[in-house]
């Protein structure tokens, strides 16, 4: 892929409608509008005069620094998929190039941006509202690892080290408390005494990847439920937000897919007697995924799967207490504490889930 084209700026103060129209190229833009509800990059959908419509991203460049292997990721994992989809009945995101066929465009002032043909009568979901939802979910995220099954991830470019590293996680965590406001460090004192209290025991699987006892394949790194494109019968079509898929271990898609697939209640639920795990959800869940992934998993990766749950839902909790922390620098927020609430009902999801661990590995073992 060819460099980007730097040094174009939006001359207007408009650089929405600006970065857009390169990407519309001949046709007329109509109106453009916010999409989604990310936490990272500001997504827009546009709609043209010709009636088709597109999704224009900004890329968080404070995030993803290296947005060149970003998107050479993004473009290969992009490609693979098309070419093996069709069994499965996968659906692939199409990036639009730009002229030198390069598929972003911008500058480190105004962001750099990239966009993406719009899936038809495509829905998403922030909450599984029903179990079917769950299994066709399960499906998508095992289809997803089938086919990169024999695909070798040193091709991709590893543009978050240890992004799911718990013990990294937690070293970030002991730095932001040390740093941070007495106000804040008070404020949080339950969740940073949770933190510390199961901590040691959920180094689990960073145990596995650093002893490399699991395979190391192309795996997602953000499968929650609203990167699950569906049809409008509930049918799902793949995955879309693309922006972390790199070299890392399948346990974290599963138990990330699983943290928000088969919860209670919302991310950020005020009230954390609310929170917790739905096993009818996860049983769902864990049915579909296996009809497609099943064959692929080493005995490691099977047995792991459900503490796997626990893991990831608590790894995101501790990320949302040390962004509260640090002054709320990295997620977006909507109101001032808006990061502990979330940390709090991620800690009180993941004891729900500690204490129905036993029934997740039954569920497990009867599918896998």
């Amino acid at each position: 892929m060819s460099s980007p084209i730097h040094d174009i700026y939006a001359p207007t103060l408009n650089p929405v409608r600006f970065f857009a129209q390169i990407f519309a190229k001949e046709s007329e833009i109509l109106h453009i509008k916010p999409f989604g509800s990310g936490h990272i990059n500001d997504t827009f959908v546009a709609s043209l005069s010709n009636g088709s419509r597109f999704i224009l991203q900004r890329i968080n460049h404070q995030v993803f620094t290296k947005v060149d292997q970003l998107m050479a990721n993004i473009i290969l994992a992009s490609k693979h998929l098309s070419a093996h989809s069709k069994n499965l009945g996968y659906q692939s995101v199409e990036f639009i190039p730009i002229p030198e066929n390069t598929f972003y465009v911008g500058n480190s002032e105004q962001g750099y941006w990239r966009a993406m043909h719009f899936i038809q009568n495509s829905v998403t979901f922030d909450k599984a509202h029903d179990p079917n939802l769950a299994f066709e979910a399960g499906k998508a995220l095992g289809a997803f690892h089938a086919m990169f099954a024999h695909f070798d991830a040193s091709q991709l470019h590893n543009t978050l080290p240890h992004f799911h590293h718990l013990g990294r996680r937690i070293n970030s965590f002991e730095l932001a408390l040390e740093k941070a406001e007495t106000k804040r460090v008070k404020s949080a004192s339950k969740l940073i005494d949770f933190a510390r209290s199961h901590q040691e025991q959920l180094q689990c699987i960073d145990h596995l990847t650093d002893h490399n006892l699991v395979p190391v394949r192309v795996v997602h790194n953000d499968p929650k439920l609203n990167n699950v494109l569906f049809n409008q019968t509930g049918k799902a079509l793949g995955l879309i937000d693309l922006d972390t898929v790199m070299p890392g271990c399948l346990l974290h898609d599963f138990g990330d897919a699983i943290r928000t697939s088969a919860s209670l209640a919302a991310e950020d639920e005020p009230n954390e007697n609310l929170c917790g795990i739905n096993l009818q959800l996860f049983e769902a869940y864990t049915r579909g995924y296996g009809e497609t992934a099943r064959q692929m998993l080493t005995s490691a990766e099977k047995i792991n799967l459900p503490v796997a749950t626990i893991v990831m839902t608590f790894t995101i909790g501790l990320r949302f207490l040390t962004d509260y922390l640090n002054g709320d620098i990295y997620y977006k927020t909507h109101y001032p504490g808006h990061n502990l609430v979330r940390a709090q009902a991620q800690f009180a999801q993941a004891a729900d889930m500690l204490n129905k661990l036993s029934v997740m590995q039954a569920i497990i073992k009867h599918y896998f």
